[in-house]
């Protein structure tokens, strides 16, 4: 669940309890109840495809963490290798491009990984017959082209369960039917209430306004940050 979700889900709970706690005025009009009953309904379906889409994402993370672990094992060797043919050969242009530690790649995110674990592979390609007395041979290559391939297919497929994935898809259709409860009944309920219960109606909109409020503090927090 994002940050802003976050937000949405704790303005629904402060919106219930709002309302709850104004009994005496919100019983002029039973519909409160039961749309309070269904945006409590949808909190739950919320919670339950949060944590069916965290235990989608956490294999997936996983996998992309073996992934680039059986990467990492075979791209070593092979950098090292072209490092210390380029050296002993005195190609300076393939040294400076092959100068990488095992910390270094470790510490580059996840797609840079990919790019560069693709052009240590072209570089070997090229100089593949100047790297067999280094133990770098034809079959390295396939294998580490094999492990390039499966690391991006791991990344791929992380994507996607963070973006289109069922749980992801139910997640937000759960959002929405919250929202269109908030907009279309709660929201429209209270309304009348503004003249007779001015007080009341102007924290509930303060409550509504609680997540817009919340985000632009965090956009602020941003900005000051850069500069």
């Amino acid at each position: 669940m994002s940050d802003n979700e976050k937000n949405k889900l704790s303005m629904y709970q402060t919106v219930i309890s709002y309302l709850n706690e104004n009994r005496d005025i919100i019983s002029t009009n039973r519909s409160f109840y039961y749309a309070i009953s269904k945006l409590r309904k949808a909190m739950d379906e919320i919670k339950v495809r949060d944590k069916e889409l965290s235990s989608d994402a956490l294999e997936k993370t996983i996998t992309t963490y073996n992934a680039k672990d059986e990467l990492l094992f075979s791209l070593v060797p092979i950098t090292t290798a072209l490092f210390t043919f380029a050296r002993e050969s005195g190609n300076i242009e393939l040294k400076e491009k092959t100068r990488i530690s095992h910390s270094h790649l470790i510490r580059l995110r996840d797609s840079e990984l990919a790019n560069k674990a693709f052009a240590i592979l072209q570089y070997a390609m090229s100089n593949l017959s100047k790297l067999n007395k280094y133990g770098v041979l034809k079959s390295t290559l396939q294998e580490l082209n094999l492990k390039i391939e499966s690391f991006r297919d791991a990344l791929d497929s992380k994507i996607i369960t963070f973006v289109s994935s069922t749980a992801a898809l139910s997640l937000n259709a759960s959002f929405q039917e919250a929202e269109n409860i908030l907009n279309n009944q709660l929201d429209k309920l209270v309304e009348p209430l503004n003249l007779e219960y001015e007080e009341f109606y102007d924290d509930y909109l303060s409550i509504r306004a609680m997540e817009s409020f919340e985000e632009t503090e965090e956009d602020d927090l941003i900005l000051e940050g850069q500069d």
